[in-house]
């Protein structure tokens, strides 16, 4: 490379463009200008212009250190900075200095592999610099340092799904990584590091074996159980007014759990038509809201909806609308239901193969009732519940004998010191669609830590996909079932407990 000196003799702003026109003593010809075109010109630290009280030169900049103001914490280093034209850019490589510092200011696609966060170069954003420690404090809006980490733990997951993903021979699906745009390639690392792996590798072992079914056959044995409680209909839908003499330590007991802010609710709803959903829930919360203003110092319990991915956006609108039916809307989750990966039809655990709609998208199916556990635990809310001393936790279906947070139901969980207590309607010996549960918070805790206590089925289905072989793409439209849904039910609560800490609460007419 060679290097030549020149003076500069005189300059001015190119109106209208991001440049200047320049003369170099030396530079006396259009030929002579021409073999410098394309040179970078660099002028050295001490022949720089002298610059007023408060400004900097943006190359000084790199290399300082990055802190909050606020908190003292460090966020990084200045690695470079860059000007699109709606100002200057810092990009600040998080964590230490070492190796953080990079001078190519011209190209923003040269940047070390280390995971870097934007920070604009603005008064209110940057209001302290000094520049004899090479310190700068940031006073960073909501939001402009959490967008990296949510990145940093999106890289940690898929990374860590890949090694998974190879070791059950499923490397298949990373195949659109390595194609397609920006867009597509991002939409399926999503995809990948959204699957619950813990839960979809008990699935595919638990449906390569039988497993006997306890709850299979709870009603028909209810009526051989010590512990069994008969409710009257009329006294669990007219909030129990007839019924507080005859279940009169059931219903103290129960009020006790929800006034001390013991309890929770945890609601299931279905893939019914929306003016169902809103029509269920309008019955079920105003239900509640009536329940609540004949207890006295009631609070709140928190509340946690799963619903279909095309529901959530409307029930959480919803609640917005009908202020939250009287529940504390700052304990009130609305999650979208759990999905796992349909897999070939194979009698051999390794044969099976996730299939794909599209290179960049894996087919997935709700994973059932019982991947409910899967949800609290991954989304901390099982963490809240043990935090704030949750004793018991209500898990249910949309059905039209659903009544949410009565008391009674607590009660009689708790005065009987059950883990799991089950209410169940009996009319013409058939079993009401739908679940509702009581369950002790020791019960549900085992439930969420173990995966393996989850009864995985697989149902047959028929879906196109496409198929990878020798480099290219192949749509696949089956003729007949090619593939398994793996489905849990919640009842898998019921094989792991014990039948002395059962209850089953059968509503009669």
């Amino acid at each position: 490379m060679q290097v030549r000196e020149f003076e500069l003799v005189r300059g001015k702003a190119h109106t209208g463009k991001k440049g200047w026109i320049v003369r170099f003593d030396g530079v006396d010809s259009l030929d002579e200008a021409r073999q410098i075109v394309g040179s970078a010109v660099l002028v050295k630290t001490e022949d720089r212009p002298e610059l007023e009280e408060d400004e900097i030169y943006s190359l000084d900049l790199v290399g300082m250190s990055v802190i909050v103001k606020d908190t003292g914490k460090l966020v990084g280093t200045v690695a470079q900075v860059f000007n699109f034209g709606g100002g200057d850019l810092l990009q600040v490589m998080v964590g230490s200095a070492e190796n953080a510092v990079q001078t190519n200011s011209e190209n923003p696609d040269s940047t070390p592999s280390r995971q870097h966060v934007w920070i604009p170069f603005a008064e209110d954003i940057v209001p302290d610099i000094d520049m004899e420690s090479r310190e700068m404090w940031i006073t960073p809006p909501k939001g402009l340092l959490e967008d990296w980490k949510e990145k940093k733990k999106l890289q940690r997951r898929i990374t860590a799904a890949k090694k998974v993903l190879h070791e059950m021979e499923q490397g298949h699906i990373l195949e659109g990584l390595l194609s397609g745009d920006k867009l597509e390639k991002a939409s399926l690392a999503e995809q990948i590091a959204g699957i619950d792996f813990q839960l979809f590798k008990h699935a595919m072992h638990s449906v390569s074996k039988q497993v006997d079914s306890m709850s299979k056959n709870v009603l028909a044995k209810s009526s051989l159980r010590k512990n069994v409680m008969r409710i009257p209909r009329e006294t669990l839908m007219n909030h129990g007014e007839k019924g507080k003499n005859v279940f009169s330590d059931e219903f103290s007991k129960g009020r006790e759990i929800l006034q001390k802010s013991k309890a929770a609710i945890v609601l299931i709803t279905n893939g019914s038509d929306s003016d169902i959903v809103d029509a269920e829930f309008q019955r079920l919360l105003n239900s509640f809201s009536e329940l609540m203003k004949v207890e006295e110092n009631h609070i709140s319990p928190p509340f946690i909806i799963i619903s279909p991915d095309n529901h959530v956006d409307s029930v959480r609108n919803y609640l917005v609308e009908n202020d939250y039916f009287g529940f504390d809307n700052q304990k009130v989750w609305v999650l979208e239901e759990m999905k796992l990966p349909v897999v070939s039809l194979s009698s051999e655990l390794m044969s099976k193969k996730i299939l794909l709609k599209s290179p960049w998208e894996i087919l997935q199916r709700p994973a059932g009732t019982g991947a409910i556990f899967s949800s609290l635990s991954s989304n901390k809310i099982l963490e809240s519940f043990n935090a704030t001393g949750i004793e018991y936790v209500q898990i249910c279906s949309l059905s039209d004998e659903l009544v949410l947070g009565h008391p009674l139901l607590f009660g009689a969980a708790s005065s009987r010191g059950v883990d799991v207590g089950i209410k169940l309607r009996k009319t013409s010996d058939k079993t009401e669609n739908g679940f509702d549960l009581i369950l002790s918070i020791d019960h549900l805790n085992k439930m969420c830590r173990d995966v393996a206590k989850a009864r995985f089925s697989a149902h047959p289905e028929q879906h196109e996909h496409v198929e990878h072989v020798d480099g290219q793409w192949v749509a696949v439209q089956p003729e007949a079932p090619n593939s398994h849904r793996l489905s849990t039910d919640v009842t898998s609560v019921l094989d792991s407990c014990s039948p002395d800490k059962l209850c089953v609460m059968q509503i009669v007419e």
